[in-house]
């Protein structure tokens, strides 16, 4: 029996009373069923050393191996955790892992660069490698991977859609679209550039119709505007005595 000095994946540094093993020096990773754990825990191996008399500590079995791309796998996850729960607005989508010099990359996607510093020393303290980010914007990541819109058809900036054009609520707030911000946002989290593809027709024809919540005079009497639909081309009145009138228009 000897000790064998590990770190484990997640936490800190323990020896341990274990037989020895051969295990791969490109990924020394293997699992280890604890005495005192529910189920094998995963460590790095750093190295085997003599057992000293009186010395206690807990026993351990080789379990299994674990692969280049198990462990980046539970790194991964990992770092995905700690993102969310320092609420750092972006999402890991890609990551390699440098088993040799010991360095997790990971891809992220975001509206703009964000700054990991605060958890960069955390992860390294917990996962025992060296965690470097590299930052893709989200128009970018989703035109590279290809997705399917909300129209069924696949995304335009895959397409054909080269200069991404901007979009505000206000184009939204123009096309009487008041939906939640997630129905009217893409696959890369913006808002649908399909927004810009109506909006010259709403402006130019708007002012054919009272605006939203307006009153207006009807040969009914006096009544609110609670509907407007430009496609269609009408508007709907709503009147004191509760019944509501579809007013057509010739857009």
């Amino acid at each position: 029996m000897s000790v064998v000095e590990t770190s484990i994946l997640g936490g800190g540094f323990e020896h341990f009373i274990c037989e020895e093993f051969n295990y791969e020096s490109s990924c020394p990773y293997v699992f280890l069923d604890v005495e005192g754990e529910e189920r094998p825990i995963l460590v790095k191996i750093l190295k085997f050393r003599k057992e000293k008399k009186g010395e206690k500590l807990r026993k351990a079995r080789f379990n299994r191996y674990a692969s280049p791309n198990e462990v980046k796998h539970i790194m991964t996850n990992m770092v995905k955790g700690i993102v969310w729960e320092n609420k750092i607005p972006a999402k890991i989508v890609n990551s390699t892992f440098d088993a040799e010099n010991g360095i997790l990359r990971v891809e992220y996607v975001s509206e703009k660069r964000q700054d990991f510093k605060d958890i960069v020393l955390f992860l390294a303290k917990h996962l025992h490698v060296r965690v470097e980010f590299s930052f893709k914007d989200h128009v970018k990541y989703a035109s590279e991977v290809g997705w399917l819109g909300r129209c069924g058809l696949e995304l335009c900036c895959r397409v054909f859609l080269k200069n991404i054009p901007k979009v505000s609520q206000d184009m939204a707030r123009r096309q009487y679209l008041f939906a939640a911000p997630d129905k009217l946002t893409g696959a890369c989290g913006r808002l649908l550039c399909c927004l810009t593809y109506e909006l010259p027709f709403y402006d130019q024809a708007a002012p054919k119709v009272p605006s939203l919540n307006s009153m207006v005079k009807t040969e009914r009497g006096e009544g609110k505007v609670v509907e407007v639909n430009l496609i269609a081309g009408y508007y709907v009145v709503a009147y004191n005595d509760g019944t509501k009138e579809k007013v057509k228009v010739d857009i």
